[in-house]
């Protein structure tokens, strides 16, 4: 399947339909970027890498720039695997914007084949 057909977010601004909710979360975000955020949260002692599987960029993003703007974690990784998400250009839709995101944040992404086959086995 060619990529180039797929179209979802692909970094673009919200609709202007989107729910306050999320226009308000995108602001949070996009301010703390810029104010240079550094993350509270503590992994546990000794902890400096993660691996962290996501199913779509938008279900893990906060998480992931949290993780990335901590000042205990060295390496953030993204693993997408998701065989159950059908139909195919979905999960191309998901894979692809996951790894805009992981580009964006300059962070390494890990893609398993697609294999729905061993989902239903």
């Amino acid at each position: 399947m060619s990529t180039s057909s797929i179209t979802y977010s692909d970094g673009a601004k919200l609709p202007s339909n989107a729910p306050d909710w999320a226009v308000a979360a995108s602001e949070r975000l996009k301010k703390r970027r810029q104010e240079g955020y550094q993350s509270s949260c503590n992994p546990p002692p000794g902890t400096t890498k993660v691996l962290l599987h996501s199913c779509c960029a938008p279900c893990s993003g906060a998480m992931v720039e949290e993780m990335c703007s901590s000042p205990d974690l060295e390496q953030v990784v993204v693993f997408f695997y998701n065989p159950n998400i059908h139909p195919r250009k979905e999960y191309e839709i998901r894979k692809e914007e996951n790894k805009r995101f992981c580009e964006d944040l300059k962070i390494e992404f890990v893609d398993c084949d697609y294999d729905p086959e061993n989902w239903y086995d």
